[in-house]
């Protein structure tokens, strides 16, 4: 089975509201979402498709036509079957100019369109083709960005009753305004639901411990991605300067473990597999952050897992907020994967109150169960991509 063709769809959706990290400054903030959904043809019509998520403005992608002509050049005649040799041709000849952080979701949506299409030639789902099923759920984490207190009180009571159990505040750009978002969460869910906060690299590594012990005594149990000099901003745009030296890094991540009680929660995927090894032998994590489309492939996610596993760390699985292609993906890899054990950040399908393709995922009682069917499970509906194709 051959790839004949290949359609790049560019997209644009609405969030639900406009989402502020601390990486965005006190005015920084994103009312959109911008992907580029990858569909790969045969001569037979089976059709494979991939996504590449969430699009910066600033990355100065190419078009969609050079994009395409780019992946044909390895891919026509490529035999879907041999994923991993196809994938890894096609990685070799994205250009060395991409945006890090875009080439890593170009090869991802490549990787996710060729799994779909051979799901499809073998009759069997996404999960059954990276070693089968280990649950056939994930827990999810709600992630809430910065807003003021009253909108959280809303969007906390809302998830709630929707019958979510864990939780990730955003925080980071105004440390009172992060007191007061963290008593008005734990007044709502009350003291048994799981609060993780997440910084986004806001801190240095003295502010790192100060905050932390303070928000822990509010109720806080895991902070995620305290320290500047791993924050979101340097993973995405500069890992290199994570990569040349992992273990400056992982040591300084380390010694704000060692000073708080909270739990340490890291990202690991956008940076080489030495930093993961490195938190490993510097103990300073307690639970690894994956986002299986910043890891480039689905099958360097199962190995970044592999290697927690290897090193008693649970993992959840993270999010650049895809839509239903990115996010299936995320759930055949976490119910193929016996490591996957926290609430992870699927929050796609509640930040983007539209979608492109059926069926449509939802929460149950804060879970997402993976599409049943083979491949990924979904198919694109035109007209919803015509509705919300970016010009």
């Amino acid at each position: 089975m051959q790839v004949s063709d290949i359609h790049i769809h560019p997209v644009s959706v609405p969030r639900v509201y406009n989402t502020r990290v601390a990486a965005g400054g006190p005015l920084g903030g994103k009312d959109y979402s911008h992907y580029y959904l990858l569909e790969f043809e045969t001569p037979t019509g089976l059709r494979g498709l991939g996504e590449i998520s969430d699009i910066e403005e600033s990355w100065a992608v190419p078009a969609p036509e050079l994009l395409r002509q780019t992946l044909l050049a390895p891919l026509a005649g490529a035999d879907v079957r041999q994923r991993l040799p196809t994938w890894e041709r096609v990685d070799e000849v994205l250009p060395t100019n991409y945006h890090p952080e875009f080439r890593n979701l170009v090869s991802s949506a490549v990787e996710t369109a060729l799994l779909d299409l051979a799901g499809k030639y073998y009759n069997a789902p996404v999960h059954a083709l990276l070693g089968g099923q280990y649950r056939d759920q994930l827990a999810i984490s709600w992630v809430a960005h910065i807003r003021n207190a009253e909108e959280l009180a809303e969007e906390i009571q809302e998830k709630v009753d929707a019958g979510f159990t864990a939780f990730k505040l955003k925080v980071g750009a105004d440390f009172e305004l992060d007191c007061e978002r963290t008593c008005v969460f734990r007044r709502i869910a009350g003291p048994d639901a799981y609060l993780k906060a997440d910084a986004s690299g806001a801190w240095s590594e003295e502010e790192a411990i100060d905050r932390i012990r303070e928000l822990s005594a509010l109720g806080v149990d895991a902070v995620e991605t305290p320290l500047q000099q791993i924050s979101r901003a340097i993973a995405k745009d500069h890992p290199e300067e994570i990569n040349s030296d992992p273990d400056a890094a992982a040591a300084a991540l380390a010694r704000v473990r060692d000073a708080v009680p909270a739990d340490i929660i890291e990202h690991v995927a956008d940076f080489d597999d030495n930093f993961a090894l490195a938190l490993l032998r510097h103990k300073a994590v307690d639970v690894f952050n994956i986002v299986p489309v910043q890891a480039g492939s689905l099958h360097r996610a199962q190995r970044l897992i592999q290697i927690a596993e290897a090193g008693g760390i649970p993992v959840l699985l993270g999010s650049t907020v895809e839509l239903g292609i990115g996010t299936a993906a995320a759930l055949h890899l976490g119910i193929a994967s016996k490591g996957v054990t926290a609430s992870s950040d699927l929050v796609g399908p509640g930040l983007l109150p539209n979608d492109v393709t059926a069926p449509r995922l939802t929460y149950q009682n804060g879970h997402l169960r993976a599409p049943r069917g083979i491949g990924l499970g979904l198919d694109l509906v035109p007209t919803l991509v015509e509705k919300y194709r970016k010009p």
